[in-house]
């Protein structure tokens, strides 16, 4: 705590007074990672789409922009300490996702689609994935499509550490076609191969995502300016976007036929239960904060991290059991406390989450 509590405590009342300002003085402060190409880099010829993007949004705003540099590896980490301290103005890239950072955030309208892709020799023609039944797969360890060819029969999956790892195996010819991340897989075709490869974007649950810009609640002024100038400048985010190897064509869905991405469902649907809302909010908080241990959706192939398996080894005593895990940690195992980042609360959306996927053999 500072000293001076009361002189402080005044201060704080005044400006409470009057309306908070949009931007301050002729800054826009860009939340941003330093190393996460093809999104945005701190530094290099290549700074990334995002950066790239905000530079022109400062521009047709008249304002100049600076960075709050944070890695965000971990996403809800990142904009707390970023955004929501008021270390910047603008996050860029955050998930269309109502249901992300809950209302500490509102978003613009999504400026781009991300996700999945298939990535494979000219020409790649898929109708779905069953086009690529068959052929040696490379896939990322602990990404959606590793899970998701695990469950469907007839795939063969090559798994690798790193997504650079399966390019480069697919170059070699250890894999006939890729199923990885987008960005990363088209910033590498078109840096380092070319532009050799077919890219083919692959719709489904949890394979494409809307991208935003955040802003912290009470920033309304804010939010439209940004919506009015993305709006201005669709046709320079979509040369960024070539620019960077972001794949652009129409998604095919996972099970046939080309589609738009469907958009993220609201938590306050008329068709959703308040049951179903707490669920998806709590597997959203897992897969940002747990499935890099556990993977995404719970899905772990490894029986000991698999957490749809807790009501087998746990019985009634399944949540009591978890909850425990998650508040205090199991440091021997590698297993830190979350208690601190994900509150009370988002502990308990977390295991409505996993009370929903586990097996009953």
């Amino acid at each position: 705590m500072r000293i001076r509590a009361l002189l402080c405590f005044f201060v704080a009342l005044a400006a409470s007074a009057a309306p908070t300002p949009a931007i301050a003085a002729d800054t826009l402060r860009v939340c941003a990672d330093p190393d996460n190409l093809p999104f945005s880099r701190a530094e290099g010829p290549d700074r990334g789409l995002y950066i790239e993007l905000a530079e022109l949004v400062a521009g047709r705003l008249g304002l100049r922009s600076e960075y709050a540099w944070f890695l965000s590896n971990y996403g809800r980490r990142a904009v707390r300490s970023t955004l929501l301290t008021d270390r910047c103005d603008a996050y860029f890239g955050l998930p269309g996702d109502p249901e992300f950072m809950g209302r500490s955030v509102i978003r613009t309208r999504p400026f781009l689609d991300v996700g999945y892709v298939v990535i494979g020799p000219k020409p790649l023609a898929l109708s779905s994935l069953d086009d690529i039944k068959g052929r040696r797969v490379a896939v990322q360890y602990g990404t959606t499509p590793q899970l998701l060819l695990a469950t469907r029969p007839g795939f063969r999956a090559v798994t690798f550490k790193l997504a650079e790892e399966a390019m480069e195996a697919l170059t070699r010819g250890e894999a006939d076609v890729a199923f990885l991340w987008g960005p990363n897989a088209g910033y590498f075709n078109k840096t380092r191969l070319g532009g050799a490869y077919a890219i083919v974007p692959i719709a489904g649950e949890g394979l494409q995502w809307h991208a935003a810009v955040g802003v912290k609640k009470g920033q309304d002024s804010l939010k439209a300016d940004l919506d009015r100038v993305l709006d201005q400048l669709k046709p320079e985010i979509n040369t960024l976007a070539d620019k960077y190897g972001f794949p652009l064509g129409r998604p095919v869905n996972v099970d046939g036929q080309r589609g738009m991405v469907r958009p993220p469902e609201s938590g306050a649907s008329a068709s959703s239960s308040t049951a179903d809302g707490l669920i998806r909010l709590g597997r959203s908080l897992f897969n940002q904060h747990c499935s890099h241990c556990h993977a995404p959706n719970a899905m772990s192939p490894e029986p000991t991290r698999d957490l749809r398996r807790l009501a087998l080894r746990y019985g009634v005593r399944m949540r009591e059991t978890a909850y425990a895990t998650i508040t205090v940690g199991r440091v021997d195992k590698g297993m830190p406390a979350w208690k601190d980042l994900l509150g009370e609360e988002g502990i308990q959306n977390v295991l409505g989450f996993l009370e929903s996927v586990q097996r009953q053999r």
